[in-house]
């Protein structure tokens, strides 16, 4: 490839592109009429950690990096690990806070939510796995993390490009989920995402200046109060797990090494400012 058709390829991969976007949303805990596994050959992990070996072997190192920061104000991964591969199958990436200014450089949208609110901002399972129930099996997983993690979450949102009928339809037909909002996002190059100002409808929601977020009202829109489809969805029974604190939770990235506010930054062994691999600390 020339030089100029190089500039050319990266002109084109930093044009923005706009999709329209359906913003979804369900209950919390899950409810399960049946406990559905995704068989023996298959665990889940709750993941707090940018470092941990399963999701570094999974993503671009570039976004584990971006993402130190919204790891660091409590976002989260639950991988889908296939036992006789030892490798991560599935993934749901999700927030348990609004972002911050700066965050669409780490490709995160600027959604805005309530204290008992949560995020599911990226979904994926390996093609090969995908007849296998590990998508709902991990969508329960994810409803038992956030029970135990963020008791105080009620909904979670989701999103998905309106013209992708296989996610909008895994969205309402599988995790249950309705929409309330929608709204365009633009994406330039591989992480970089917002919102096209004005797009969102209707006028109040999770990418609105009023919603729930802002105290102006608290039931969610859409939601059957009486008739067939009405049901205590927030049943504290409502979640399925087939036993009690059974996830592998990955959540030592913190802790280790030396505080970096220290007034006296400590050495490693070359006598450089230490880092954390270099001066593990024990708490």
């Amino acid at each position: 490839m020339s030089l100029v058709d190089k500039v050319k390829a990266k002109a084109e991969h930093l044009k923005p592109r706009v999709n329209e976007c359906a913003i979804v949303v369900r209950p919390l805990p899950l409810i399960a009429d049946e406990i559905i596994s995704a068989g023996e050959d298959f665990y889940f992990k709750v993941v707090f950690d940018p470092t941990d070996r399963h999701l570094v072997a999974l993503e671009p190192a570039q976004r584990l990096e971006l993402m130190k920061g919204p790891f660091a104000r409590g976002a989260l991964v639950i991988l889908a690990i296939h036992k006789p591969t030892d490798k991560a199958i599935g993934k749901m990436w999700l927030l348990s806070e609004s972002p911050v200014s700066g965050d669409g450089k780490r490709g995160l949208l600027p959604i805005q939510l309530a204290k008992d609110e949560i995020f599911l901002f990226d979904l994926w399972v390996h093609r090969d796995f995908r007849r296998n129930a590990v998508g709902i099996t991990m969508a329960f997983e994810m409803g038992a993390a956030v029970d135990q993690f963020f008791p105080q979450a009620r909904w979670v949102y989701g999103y998905a490009h309106v013209d992708n009928e296989a996610s909008m339809q895994l969205m309402s037909l599988v995790y249950g989920m309705w929409t309330v909002q929608t709204m365009k996002e633009y994406e330039i190059g591989d992480y970089h995402v917002g919102m096209v100002p004005n797009s969102d409808s209707p006028k109040f929601g999770p990418f609105s200046k009023r919603g729930r977020h802002s105290g102006d009202g608290f039931q969610m829109p859409g939601r059957p109060r009486t008739g067939e489809a009405a049901r205590d969805y927030h049943h504290p029974e409502g979640f399925a797990r087939r036993t009690v604190n059974d996830a592998e939770v990955s959540d030592g990235w913190m802790w280790p090494g030396p505080e970096w506010f220290d007034t006296v930054h400590p050495k490693d062994s070359d006598g450089k400012p230490a880092r954390p691999e270099t001066l593990p600390r024990a708490i």
